[in-house]
């Protein structure tokens, strides 16, 4: 009995499967280049079709390209695989389209079959051409319904890329294109020497903004042109409206393919900056023109190299001749007299208000003493105060002075300023090595993995004016920074020269401005590291390690502003370990403003940016004399009282005028460029931090020059 159930049931599936096999039906169909063929499939029809052309045809040696659209849905898609004798694609419709905000449906494709041009020149010189054979493609789907579709193959046009030509082509999400160049076709053009023919430059520009990937491919099959996997070999980059790429030939002896791969939306591009249109679009239709140029040639590079390094030599010579000769005659300020005489004093006079200490009965009291003598002549060096009451004294002194001169902002021993000078340069040569090496490290492994990968998107290149030269992609721009660092290598000579004919502590004392030449060597250490690490950023220069580029811009702003208050004020200088204190918050505001930019952020900048120029300002009115545990609701009191009793209009009349305006004047400016970023909110930080760095260099050098 068992045996019976078995054998019926064996029976009725051998029925059925010759039954549904009685019902599915292979369509074989043939048809030629160049024509439009409709057909309807459903789950029991399946097409072959195969494709052929005239040999005679002179486009029988370019690449067959397959056009398709159908009315398919997701659900039940149509299949389709297109082969020749070597090489076989395959795909879907509607095809599927993985892009940032989601998938995307094409019901219309485009594919070029490959083109196995690697077999005509496996050996150097082969010159043949390799005719293509009869396209098939298979189209088969799972729907019950019927499913329509059109489909049409033919020759793709300007497939052969000549040089110096432009082409113009469309690209789409489901319609990708490439195109073939060889660089044995150069061969008769090698000997002109007028332009490096071994390597081109592949320059590509478009009209409108959607988002693309080009990549440089070997002439190997399979070519990888869609959005899932044209990242998997050669070199490749996104592109909206321009771009460019340097292509060697020893890195694609026989040549190499040129893919062109529309985006389904522009986030690779712009990072989700551009507008929602320009992602939602349907209509990705993009056009492209295209066009090889040769490189530049080897003679160039030296004839650059050369004028740059001849123009730096000239500016070396002519400041090094004047010394040479200053330095022959001996006419040195050692030679100098001491030249007897007054001092000037002071035409105008005002209240000083001297804080006099006096212990009662073991009680500490302090009486406010006023005095309108004018205050003339050099006073006792700081260095020789006993007392910190004395130290408040000439404090007050300074202060009281109506119009300060050199002679009261110049009161400390030289051995003093030259130890507190040399600080800035142990700080900023500590700084150099440990920020340079690991950022020389770092861009050496970008560089590596942009080699390696393939990445261009890696390192922002301007590829268009991009040289390579060795393992370097950008060695024009890299190499430019030479003069930064040359130099600053003269500006430290100077410096070592003018210190060395500056031995006589007491006449520097005595006569001038007092040196600080400690600050001159780490303005030239500071000069040097930014070429360094302007060099080191353009080796991959992208969006986050511009901080690499503008820290010792920073330092040198700031070194500048420094330099030049000493310049006036050689005694209250700000200190050595304060000042790259400030510098590193800016370098970590800056790292932070990179990253998140956000209102949020520039709103607490916005803050900390008047705060902070309210307090500078505060310092340089009253020359150093103020801090902050100075503030007191009795001392305020008190200042006013005395102000109000040397005159009603003193309580609100500045004592020192011109400093008053000048800071008011640069306070505008600053409030200027706070109220610039509350409302515009800058993408690039670390620019505006620079911009800060150097309008108040530029206001202050101003103020001094007036």
């Amino acid at each position: 009995m068992h045996r019976l159930l078995l054998f019926s049931v064996l029976f009725l599936l051998t029925c059925c499967s010759v039954n549904a096999q009685n019902k599915y039906t292979p369509i074989y169909r043939h048809f030629t280049y160049g024509t439009n063929n409709t057909m309807m499939a459903n789950q029991y029809l399946e097409y072959i079709l195969e494709f052929s052309k005239d040999y005679d045809d002179p486009d029988i040696y370019l690449p067959p390209r397959i056009w398709i659209e159908s009315d398919a849905d997701v659900t039940a898609p149509l299949m389709i695989v297109a082969r020749q004798k070597k090489e076989m694609i395959s795909w879907q419709l509607p095809l599927e389209i993985e892009g940032t905000n989601g998938e995307t449906n094409e019901n219309y494709t485009s594919r070029t079959m490959c083109h196995d041009i690697i077999k005509q020149y496996r050996f150097a010189g082969s010159k043949m051409k390799v005719k293509q054979e009869n396209v098939i493609v298979s189209v088969t789907t799972a729907s019950v319904s019927n499913v329509s579709f059109t489909i049409r193959v033919d020759n793709q046009k300007n497939f052969t890329l000549e040089l110096n030509k432009e082409i113009e082509f469309d690209i789409t999400p489901s319609g990708p294109r490439y195109f073939f160049y060889n660089f044995t076709s150069n061969d008769t053009l090698l000997s002109k020497g007028d332009s490096n023919y071994e390597t081109v430059i592949l320059e590509v520009t478009s009209d409108d903004d959607i988002c693309m990937t080009v990549s440089i491919q070997n002439i190997s099959c399979p070519v990888f042109d869609t959005n899932q996997d044209v990242t998997f070999r050669g070199f490749y980059e996104t592109v909206n409206r321009k771009g460019g790429m340097n292509i060697p030939k020893y890195k694609f002896p026989h040549g190499f393919y040129v893919v062109f791969v529309a985006k389904p939306d522009d986030y690779a591009c712009d990072k989700g900056s551009g507008s929602l249109d320009s992602v939602t679009n349907s209509n990705r239709l993009k056009r492209i023109k295209l066009i090889i140029k040769p490189s530049i040639t080897y003679s160039d590079y030296v004839k650059a190299v050369l004028f740059t390094l001849g123009s730096i030599g000239a500016f070396y010579i002519i400041f090094g001749l004047p010394y040479f000769i200053y330095s022959v005659k001996k006419t040195l300020p050692r030679e100098m007299a001491y030249v007897d005489g007054n001092f000037p004093t002071t035409p105008s006079a005002r209240i000083v208000r001297l804080k006099i200490s006096k212990k009662t009965n073991g009680t500490e009291m302090t009486s406010v003493q006023r005095t309108t003598s004018a205050i003339s002549g050099p006073s006792v060096d700081v260095a020789d105060f006993d007392t910190l009451a004395e130290v408040d004294t000439d404090r007050d002194l300074r202060l009281g002075r109506g119009e300060p001169y050199l002679v009261d902002l110049a009161r400390k021993h030289p051995k003093e300023l030259t130890r507190k000078s040399y600080l800035y340069l142990y700080n900023v040569v500590t700084v150099a090595i440990f920020y340079a090496l690991p950022v020389i490290q770092l861009v050496i492994t970008y560089q590596r993995v942009l080699n390696e990968t393939g990445q261009q998107d890696l390192c922002y290149y301007n590829f268009l004016c991009a040289h390579p030269l060795g393992v370097l992609g950008d060695f024009n721009h890299v190499f430019s920074n030479i003069g930064y660092v040359l130099l600053g290598v003269l500006f430290l000579i100077i410096t070592y020269l003018r210190e060395l004919s500056h031995k006589d502590d007491d006449f520097d004392r005595q006569f001038g401005i007092p040196q600080h030449y400690g600050l001159f060597y780490a303005m030239g250490v500071a000069l040097i590291m930014e070429g360094v690490l302007s060099a080191s950023y353009h080796v991959c220069p992208n969006f986050l390690n511009f901080q690499f580029d503008s820290s010792f811009m920073y330092v040198m702003a700031v070194l500048c502003m420094v330099k030049l208050y000493q310049n006036r004020h050689p005694d209250i200088n700000a200190n050595a370990y304060t000042t790259f204190g400030v510098l590193a918050v800016a370098v970590v505001l800056a790292m932070i403003g990179l990253l998140e930019g956000n209102v949020y952020f520039w709103t607490l900048f916005v803050i900390l940016y008047i705060l902070m120029c309210f307090y500078l300002s505060v310092k340089i009115y009253y020359m150093g004399c103020w801090s902050v545990r100075d503030i007191s609701m009795q001392k305020f009191r008190q200042v006013w009282i005395y102000d109000f009793w040397s005159g009603p209009v003193n309580v609100i009349k500045p004592c020192h005028k011109a400093r008053f305006v000048l800071l008011f004047l640069g306070n505008l400016c600053n409030w200027g460029l706070a109220i610039f970023a509350i409302y515009k909110l800058p993408k690039n930080f670390p620019v505006f931090l620079l911009t800060i760095f150097m309008a108040n260099t530029l206001l202050y050098l101003s103020s001094i020059s007036s």
